[in-house]
This record gives structure tokens, C-alpha cells and sequence, in this order.
């Protein structure tokens, strides 16, 4: 027999659903059966049951999961500089130089990296220093554009006759890179060379120096006369500032740190390449030697002249003394040749009469010819 109360439970209920499926409950009969058994009211209060029951496990994970996502990707965003700046590659024309300089470990020597280098991890923090590894020059010119100064340049340099001469040269060279690490050690560092301003400086308060001394050195051992026109002398103090040079900046610097323009790795330093590409003086001393030799040219005209008229006179003595007595013939000879008198042959035996081309005429006189001038 059934239970009243457990049919009234029920009311409602669906039957099972076939194949052994699970039912479906009405939410009104539940709420009835959650009411009876925490003894609420109906009203809603369940009498603090459910109030009182812990709340389920997991549900503050979702704000906490979404801050450290977050925190996350800060990380990550904040790290790619970091890791960006930890690799490195050096160009076709620059040769790196590696040191160690992290926050927490001292500056040291690494590696040389050669040009052209593919991307390699550096190391967090560790400077790269990259230096010209292809051929430099360093020009004096009086046109800025051309030269390593942004004005008008020249090194000056006193010939031996105290005459400023003022010149324009190049020098072509080429970073010594198998003494790489003693350069940037000793100058790179001090002058900054690994940047183009550092470099301008390393260049101008050694490299200039002594190229302003070997050239005045050369200079004061000749005069200004010679340095100006003899093409040979220029060649001569070429090649000597060219010697004088390699050697005056090993002497300074303490080693050959510059080589000629053809230097490869691991072979013989040779000498800079200098040219002398021009020769200027002052103005009053061209001036001065345009005067000298426009004068020279004269005297050396008036001189050639008065040796035409010696020679002149000397052939006319000569011939003279050749013609003896009959030298006024031979005057009167060369006089008819050149046109200058006009006669004509008549007979010694009778007395002819000839008229001449402006009316002169001519006689036979008493023996021989006689010659009647037509002018």
C-alpha cells in the first residue's frame, strides 16, 4: 500500500524514461523537498542552511589566473629588449671587439668578431665595439668639401730659404685589426674612437701631428726655388715624409696600429700611402719668380740678338778677307742680285747708246763695258 505523503512527494514526477535514462525533476517539487529537509519556512528562508554550507572549491582561481597572465606577458614584453640587445652582428666594413660588462660581473675581454659576421648572442649588458676595418684617408685640401676639416686646410712647413710653403696631401691607411685589442684598450677607450666623432679626434691629435712634423722636417731641407719647380724633388720628399711618417707614430703610439691601405690580416704592416696633391706659396713670391724668369726670357733674347749680329759680322769679315780686292766687286754683285741696281753689258768697240727703263742712258766708254744704272 502506498504512502500518502510519498505519493504527494512524488506528485507530479515523470516517469523514468526508457532505455534507463536518468528522469528530469520539476524545480517545484525539489524546492519542496529542499524545504522540508533544512526545516525553512516556504518563504524562502531555508533557516540558514544553505547560508551556512562552504562555498565550493576553485571559485577565486579565475581573477588570480588572469593577474599572473598578465604578469606574464610584462615579463615577456619587458624582456625582449633585453634579449634584442644581447645579439649582435658587424657589418661588411667594421671589425667588433666583445667585452663582458654586465651588472654583476667586471668589464673583460671576449672576443674579436670579424666583419660580415652572421647574429651571434653578445651576452646580456656586454658592449660590442665596432672599429673601420676597410681602407680609410685623411685628406688636407683648401676646398672644404673635399678635405677631413669642414674649412679650408693646409699644413705649412718653411722651406730652407724661410719661404712658407703651404701643401695639400692625402694619406690612405688601414687600421692595424691584429693589434685590435691594445688599440681599443689605450686610445679607442680614451678618444671614444668606436664612434665617428671619437675617431675624428684620435686621428687629428695623433695621426695629424706627426704628419705636420715629418712634412716640415723634409720642407726645411730645401729651397723653395727647387720644392717649386722640380717635379723630381717633390717624389724625393714624398716618399722620405712616407718613412718619416710609420715611423714617427709607432714612436708615439707604441706600436703600428696603421698600415698602407692593402695591410690583410696576419701579414706585414707596411707604411701609409701619402701623395703630395699640390704645392701652394705666397703670392708675392710667384710674383716674385714670374718677374725673374720673364726677365730671363729677355736677356736671353737680347743676348741671342747680339750674337745674330756678331755672327753677321764675322761671316762679312770673312768674306772680305776672302774677296780681297775685289770686295767692292762683290758688294756691287750682291747688290744686283738682290735688285737694288739695274745694268747692262755693252761693247768696248763703239759708241752705243741704250735707253734705260726711266730714261737714263748709257755710253761705252773708252775700253771695256761700262754699266749704266737703271735707277
Amino acid at each position: 500500500m502506498s504512502d500518502p505523503n510519498q505519493d504527494d512527494e512524488f506528485a507530479g514526477v515523470p516517469e523514468p524514461e526508457p532505455l534507463g535514462a536518468s528522469a528530469s525533476y520539476a524545480a517545484e517539487p525539489n524546492r519542496r523537498r529542499r524545504l522540508r529537509r533544512g526545516g525553512g519556512d516556504g518563504n524562502g528562508d531555508d533557516g540558514g542552511a544553505i547560508a551556512s554550507r562552504p562555498a565550493p572549491q576553485g571559485s577565486g582561481r579565475g581573477p588570480l589566473r588572469t593577474i599572473a597572465v598578465a604578469a606574464v606577458v610584462i615579463v615577456g614584453l619587458a624582456l625582449v629588449p633585453l634579449v634584442a640587445g644581447a645579439l649582435k652582428k658587424t657589418p661588411k666594413d667594421r671589425i667588433g671587439i666583445s667585452y663582458g660588462g654586465g651588472p654583476i660581473e667586471g668589464s673583460h675581454y671576449q672576443r674579436v668578431v670579424q666583419p660580415g659576421s652572421s647574429l651571434f648572442f653578445n651576452g646580456f649588458f656586454d658592449p660590442l665595439y665596432l672599429y673601420p676595418a676597410d681602407q680609410q684617408n685623411y685628406i688636407v685640401s683648401t676646398v672644404a668639401s673635399e678635405g677631413a676639416k669642414p674649412r679650408p686646410d693646409a699644413v705649412v712647413a718653411p722651406s730652407k730659404d724661410r719661404v712658407q710653403v703651404s701643401y695639400q696631401v692625402a694619406v690612405y691607411y688601414r687600421l692595424n685589426t691584429d693589434l685590435l685589442r691594445p688599440f681599443h684598450e689605450q686610445f679607442g677607450l680614451k678618444y671614444q674612437a668606436y664612434t665617428p666623432d671619437g675617431w675624428k679626434r684620435l686621428i687629428e691629435d695623433t695621426f695629424r701631428q706627426q704628419l705636420e712634423n715629418a712634412l716640415q722636417e723634409e720642407t726645411r731641407r730645401y729651397v723653395v726655388a727647387d720644392i717649386y719647380g722640380d717635379a723630381d724633388l717633390l717624389l724625393k720628399i714624398q716618399s722620405s715624409v712616407q718613412n718619416t711618417l710609420i715611423e714617427r707614430l709607432e714612436l708615439a703610439m707604441g706600436k703600428r696600429y696603421f698600415c698602407s691601405p692593402t695591410f690583410q690580416s696576419g701579414r706585414p704592416c707596411d707604411p701609409p700611402t701619402f701623395v703630395i696633391k699640390k704645392v701652394d706659396l705666397p703670392k708675392s713670391v710667384i710674383a716674385a719668380f714670374e718677374g725673374n724668369r720673364t726677365s730671363e726670357i729677355k736677356i736671353q733674347t737680347r743676348t741671342n740678338e747680339v750674337e745674330q749680329r756678331r755672327e753677321e759680322a764675322r761671316g762679312v769679315a770673312l768674306l772680305n778677307e776672302a774677296l780681297g780686292t775685289n770686295g767692292a766687286v762683290y758688294a756691287l754683285l750682291k747688290a744686283i742680285e738682290s735688285g737694288g741696281v739695274k745694268f747692262w753689258v755693252l761693247p768696248s768697240d763703239g759708241g752705243v747708246t741704250l735707253n734705260t727703263p726711266d730714261g737714263a742712258t748709257g755710253t761705252t766708254g773708252g775700253s771695256g763695258s761700262t754699266a749704266t744704272p737703271g735707277g
